[in-house]
């Protein structure tokens, strides 16, 4: 007989995937294009948007990264279908965005401002792309083992936090951590899908992060909570514990509990049940963050 304790209800994806949202995303190549985005899915039920200041002028590396980033958002299990916007002259054609996120056999369809005959236009056809019937997308039993949850800043958590991490790996979840440069896996890189502990990149800020760990697959997002580390993510909720006692009335919209409040094996409860449908902190206040990690100059 299986464990409840080892089941959550997810969204099993054609491709074979398995998300914790629903979600339908409007997503920009290039910063040109966030208007659009925003336009696209304004009041649509289910529907979310990211921004970001990118995709124009980025060269070598750089450009890659933002390829690999967007790529990995748009082709998220959190994610039913994707429409693509960009200028039609950009660094990071949306296309080629497009076509990426096809070959990981997930719904996408592209859009440009200047193909559509402006930003508005361009917004309409991706809206109406969202609006396409897709597949039902019903929540069904699955295993812990198919669900990777990504650990955000949690050192000021000390002994606590990483013992919620152990009793997770215990239970046979799979983790991706955030680590030096040179570790195994780049940053928003895609995982080894047979790997249960896996590390990552490390980045300059916690918002950056975050938006790797969810662009190389992290269905969900465990971090702490303090003055510097509040808010969500578009496409993966996002579970903020406090830990100092001095930032709990002035954070309490923010985070989702104490970490002292329950034991490791009860958070992992908790974590099932956020990957179940329960809403977090975060995702009640409407407060998300996307931020791209760069390396190198802009021309």
């Amino acid at each position: 007989m299986t464990d409840p304790r080892t089941i959550f209800l997810g969204y099993v994806r054609s491709n074979g995937t398995v998300g914790v949202r629903d979600y339908l995303l409007a997503l920009p190549s290039v910063v040109c294009a966030t208007r659009a985005a925003a336009w696209a899915v304004d009041d649509l039920p289910g529907a979310v948007n990211v921004e970001h200041p990118v995709g124009c002028a980025q060269i070598g590396a750089d450009r890659d990264q933002t390829l690999r980033v967007l790529v990995g958002v748009g082709s998220h299990p959190n994610v039913r279908q994707t429409a693509v916007l960009g200028l039609g002259c950009e660094g990071v054609p949306a296309q080629e965005v497009a076509n990426r996120i096809r070959a990981r056999n997930c719904r996408v369809e592209v859009t440009t401002i200047q193909a559509a005959g402006g930003t508005r236009e361009a917004a309409q056809r991706a809206r109406t792309v969202l609006l396409e019937p897709a597949p039902t997308a019903d929540r069904q039993p699955v295993s812990i083992k198919r669900l990777v949850l990504g650990i955000g800043p949690i050192n000021q958590l000390g002994e606590p936090g990483r013992a919620v991490v152990e009793a997770y790996l215990a239970r046979g979840g799979r983790v991706i951590e955030i680590a030096g440069p040179g570790t195994p896996l780049d940053y928003a890189a895609a995982p080894d899908v047979a790997s249960q502990r896996m590390v990552t990149e490390g980045t300059v800020g916690a918002n950056e992060a975050i938006t790797g760990l969810v662009a190389s697959g992290a269905q969900m997002i465990l971090a702490q909570c303090d003055a510097d580390n509040i808010g969500g993510h578009p496409v993966a909720p996002v579970m903020r514990i406090g830990y100092e006692a001095r930032l709990q009335g002035a954070l309490a919209d923010d985070m989702d509990g104490m970490i002292e409040e329950r034991r490791p094996d009860e958070w992992v409860d908790w974590i099932l049940e956020v990957a179940s449908g329960e809403t977090t902190a975060a995702e009640k206040s409407g407060a998300s963050t996307f931020a791209i990690r760069r390396i190198g100059p802009t021309l």
